[in-house]
Order: C-alpha cells, then sequence, then structure tokens
C-alpha cells in the first residue's frame, strides 16, 4: 500500500473511464476510486467522498481528482479542502496526471503536486 490515495470526483462515468484506461497503463490500482455525481447534490458528493476514503484510506494522505474546478464535483472537493478532509485538490484531471500519481507516490508533496500538474498541463495540445 501506498503513501498516497485519491478519488477521482467526476461527472457521469468520466472517472470509472479514466481509472479503466489507467490500468491499461499502470495496472490495477489500490489507492485510486471514482465517484460520479450521477443522481447526487452537493452535500451528497461529499459524503460519498468521505465514505470511500473512511472506508479505504487507511491512515494515508487523501487527494481529491476532480474533472472540472467549478461545478459540484470541484465545488465538492473544495469544501472538503477547506475542512481539512484532504491534503490537496488536483482538477481537470487526465491520464497523464494519474499516471504521475501512481508513480510519484514516494516524492515529497511539493514535488508530487508541481509534477502531476505540470504533465497534465503538457498533455494538451493540438495537431492542425
Amino acid at each position: 500500500m501506498t503513501g498516497r490515495c485519491g478519488v477521482v470526483v467526476a461527472h457521469g462515468r468520466l472517472g470509472e473511464g479514466l481509472l479503466s484506461a489507467l490500468s491499461r497503463v499502470a495496472g490495477e490500482q489500490d489507492s485510486l476510486w471514482a465517484l460520479s455525481n450521477e443522481g447526487l447534490g452537493g452535500a451528497d458528493i461529499e459524503a460519498g467522498i468521505k465514505a470511500i476514503l473512511e472506508e479505504r484510506s487507511a491512515g494515508r494522505d487523501a487527494y481529491l481528482l476532480s474533472d472540472m474546478d467549478g461545478g459540484s464535483c470541484g465545488q465538492a472537493c473544495r469544501r472538503l479542502l477547506a475542512r481539512g478532509s484532504v491534503k490537496a485538490v488536483l482538477y481537470g484531471v487526465n491520464l497523464p496526471l494519474l499516471v504521475e500519481f501512481v508513480f510519484l507516490q514516494e516524492e515529497s508533496f511539493e514535488r508530487f503536486v508541481t509534477a502531476a500538474v505540470e504533465k497534465g498541463r503538457r498533455a494538451l495540445g493540438a495537431h492542425v
């Protein structure tokens, strides 16, 4: 078991899809789980995140990885961060960011967050 764990909080089935793709790239993971906002309000999303973390985090530093900064997912994540329930919220989650989450488990907090966000940003582009 690694030192960090996280919940991918996203609209629809995006979180499940990202974790499925991640398992193809980096193998099955025991430190990342998905939560969909489907049919849930903000308080329900927060409760769902808390339930997942209480059941599975086992004392590890918990991170939330949201698809968007705004919207119900991002807002619920930021409320939990403000309450001190999680170590950080990373938003705009994509597959390269998740790969960094997996492979940078032993890095310092600052190095981990900086590298993961940078990898996610560099993954965006266009060929025209």
